[in-house]
């Protein structure tokens, strides 16, 4: 039972940053906010009354305010829904935990991680995006394994061979993998700021200061104001998936990052090759 706990936990943790500004785009108003300040603030102290306190009190502004956000926002709502019924379930969740239950600090966690023997050591890629955009990243797949770069070395949940294990929690999964070198590619789209589990995924790169990149689909809109709003660094530079000189360019640098992170080699001729089917396949 105390595994349930955990995943729990562990859970509300990678969803927080997602729910937080699905939230923000909506509203600043001050009560809400300041139930997510205090909410981080009990994760992060390991305070299992406040966080039960301050989770029910999310979810019991989210079931007041739900009918408003349809009729302001319309277009967003179907994420909003999604985002209370996430957060319904993480409080039914919590709430059940026993008030003696001892939650894991994340130093704890990082020392068990540290003593394990089966923890990974390799770095390993993934690529945040919506499924709606698997187009492109098929394509990004496709160039990243031709590469050199190994299946089990590659997060990409629209491909078979790149998923989530059978047997593994999803949360408890990513988190796994967050803990070692992670090299994340978000893959930039109108679609992907409207989903709270692409958001979650990109808060999680951005808690745990992990290296990432920016890449775009051709028709992404710069100026939506939930880009800006994102906890990465959106002025980073990156590439926007045309078949242009300037995206080529881009694709050379992600090529060599990524051959020096895995120590591999690839000769000039074969790389073209790839690069040219690249561009073909983003048209």
């Amino acid at each position: 039972m105390e595994n349930v706990f955990e995943d729990t936990i562990n859970r509300l943790d990678l969803e927080y940053e997602g729910l937080r500004q699905l939230i923000w785009h909506y509203t600043h108003e001050a009560l809400i906010t300041n139930y997510f300040k205090k909410l981080k603030k009990a994760m992060e102290e390991s305070n299992l009354k406040n966080l039960k306190y301050c989770l029910s009190e999310i979810n019991r502004w989210y079931q007041n305010n739900i009918s408003e956000m349809q009729r302001i926002d319309e277009y967003s709502y179907p994420s909003y829904v999604d985002a209370m019924q996430k957060i319904k379930e993480l409080n039914d969740a919590i709430q059940i935990i026993p008030d003696d239950y001892v939650i894991q600090t994340k130093t704890e966690i990082s020392d068990k991680q540290t003593n394990s023997q089966d923890k990974k050591t390799e770095p390993i890629i993934f690529i945040s995006h919506s499924s709606a955009d698997k187009k492109y990243g098929d394509a990004l797949r496709k160039f990243i394994v031709g590469l050199g770069v190994k299946d089990e070395q590659l997060i990409y949940t629209s491909h078979e061979l790149n998923g989530i294990p059978m047997d593994k929690n999803i949360y408890e999964y990513l988190r796994e993998n967050f803990d070692n070198k992670v090299f994340m590619i978000i893959l930039w789209s109108n679609t992907y700021l409207e989903s709270p589990a692409c958001l979650n995924e990109m808060g999680a790169a951005w808690v745990t200061q992990s290296d990432y990149t920016n890449i775009y689909v051709p028709d992404f809109e710069f100026g939506n104001p939930k880009y800006h709003e994102c906890a990465v660094d959106t002025r980073k530079m990156g590439a926007v998936l045309k078949n242009d000189g300037h995206c080529k360019t881009k694709m050379i640098e992600l090529k060599n990052k990524i051959l020096k992170m895995f120590n591999l080699e690839i000769d000039e001729k074969h790389f073209m090759v790839l690069l040219d089917e690249f561009m073909k396949e983003i048209v």
